[in-house]
């Protein structure tokens, strides 16, 4: 018999996935994807861990190849098991291919945690 409790992850699931036609011409520019991934990490059957990730992409000069593409990650964490989140971390890294080659040229990430959140009306 082992020490590790039996986790329950079943992976990241899409709950929204659509084109998005930014300036009204018909044709899609951009695409946006949003998962969540549930994750039970101690084994008695409550998510202990959320994480969200939107992911969006836009092809600017419509050559059909994303010019820009931003993630944001959201970690929601319950440390305690009360049921509410106790840490809080979200992560954006936004990317532009500026001369259209495929690569990115300019990257930036920006990062906010919060720990301890205190209990409402405190």
């Amino acid at each position: 018999m082992s020490d590790t409790p039996d986790t329950n992850n079943d992976g990241p699931q899409v709950i929204a996935d659509m084109d998005v036609d930014v300036d009204g011409d018909g044709t899609p520019d951009g695409h946006v994807t949003v998962e969540v991934e549930e994750i039970d990490v101690d084994g008695d059957g409550t998510t202990d861990v959320v994480v969200v990730t939107e992911t969006v992409t836009v092809d600017v000069d419509g050559d059909g190849v994303p010019d820009g593409a931003e993630v944001t990650e959201a970690v929601l964490m319950d440390l305690d098991g009360d049921g509410t989140a106790d840490s809080v971390s979200i992560t954006r890294t936004t990317v532009v291919d500026v001369d259209g080659d495929g690569i990115p040229d300019v990257a930036e990430v920006e990062e906010v945690e919060v720990n301890e959140l205190p209990a409402s009306g405190d």
